[in-house]
């Protein structure tokens, strides 16, 4: 093999490794396999569920523990992280209102809310965070972020009282909203959202048609739903001047993006290339030779998606090799974009639950399928 620096840069696997292990597994192999090159880890994410670790580790946060409100209500840990020196915090919306959190049978997105993530920005701020970089996959909510709007003392009213406690089902109740509160205690702070979701706030393509399904929503509460956070959406549209109608990315999360761009001024990042940035991935690429990726499972969608795809596609940009690592591999892969080779670690005859137990030491064997003269 050529002369230059190998850069190892997986995903996590979901439910088996953190990225971080999954890059330190694949760098024991490399060594293990008699490559000398400079070995550079570089775990990834794309501003989803299990960015924390990763966003933490390049911005030398460290990782704190907070009781708050989960998506149900019941009390949850959630994990967050704090740089002090620089006034910045990073929250993972799944940590405090993710999907993982609630059995599948109770999923209802009509009930679901995001004050628990509320609850940690909140909390970030009170120790003196004046920027929140929030990462908002893997949500059970279709709230619009009127849990952290509430959590912030934001008040809702319906035409004859205050309603407390607010969830999407009650949304059309509300008449008007009081966000004094909530703007004098985001005074001088810069929410940042990370995401990598396109999709409108409204509409065959937004917030409720395409993720409330996913967080288990039934057609008539997909129509409820649009009908809710549209509603909600219109008063804060209103009270601010802003519209956000045509808010690219604006469905993000149940709407999370919309709400928060309308009550907190927050901005929308493109997660993925934020995070290959505070990593220094373009710059290591200037002197890399080969770059190896992967996740559980890389198939034609790796090639749209910002993980591994994007690792790759501008791996190949840079003029250097690629490999991929996936858990598990289709037969065909003729039409995965952008790697010189593509390796299945796992023994196909293994049931699942051995492979996810054995991911380290799979990928450690795999890379040994590479010759030091690849």
């Amino acid at each position: 093999m050529k002369e230059g620096k190998i850069i190892v840069a997986p995903n996590a696997f979901k439910g088996a490794l953190s990225a971080e292990e999954a890059a330190q597994a694949i760098a024991r192999g490399l060594r293990k396999s008699g490559f000398k090159n400079e070995i550079v880890e570089l775990p990834i994410a794309d501003g989803g569920d299990g960015s924390l670790p990763v966003i933490s580790k390049y911005l030398k946060a460290e990782i704190r523990s907070s009781t708050v409100k989960g998506p149900d209500g019941r009390s949850v840990k959630a994990n967050w992280g704090c740089n002090k020196a620089k006034n910045l915090a990073i929250i993972e919306m799944a940590e405090a209102s993710g999907i993982r959190l609630i059995p599948k049978s109770s999923l209802n997105p009509m009930v679901m809310t995001t004050y628990g993530t509320g609850q940690l920005i909140m909390e970030a701020i009170n120790i003196g965070a004046k920027e929140i970089y929030l990462t908002v996959g893997g949500s059970a909510t279709v709230d619009l972020g009127v849990g952290i709007m509430e959590a912030f003392g934001a008040k809702f009213y319906s035409d004859s009282d205050e309603l407390m406690n607010v969830k999407p089902g009650d949304f059309n109740r509300i008449t008007s909203i009081n966000t004094s509160k909530l703007k004098e205690l985001t005074y001088g702070i810069k929410v940042r959202i990370l995401s990598d979701v396109n999709n409108p706030l409204l509409g065959e393509e937004g917030a409720a048609a395409v993720f409330g399904p996913q967080k288990g929503a039934t057609k008539e509460m997909v129509v409820r739903l649009e009908s809710a956070i549209g509603h909600i959406a219109g008063i804060l549209e209103r009270i601010t001047g802003k519209s956000v109608r045509n808010l690219k990315g604006g469905g993000a999360a149940g709407g999370i993006t919309a709400g928060l761009f309308l009550a907190m001024d927050a901005e929308i990042q493109d997660g993925a290339d934020q995070i290959l940035s505070w990593a220094g991935y373009s710059e290591h690429l200037k002197t890399a030779s080969l770059v190896i990726t992967g996740e559980g499972k890389i198939d034609t969608q790796t090639n749209y998606g910002k993980g591994p795809g994007l690792i790759a596609r501008l791996a190949k940009e840079a003029g250097a090799k690629v490999v991929g690592l996936s858990g598990a591999l289709d037969e065909d892969t003729s039409q995965i974009q952008n790697f010189d080779q593509l390796i299945p670690i796992s023994n196909p005859n293994d049931p699942l639950e051995v492979s996810m137990k054995n991911t380290a030491v799979n990928l450690e064997s795999a890379v040994s399928l590479l010759t030091p003269d690849f």
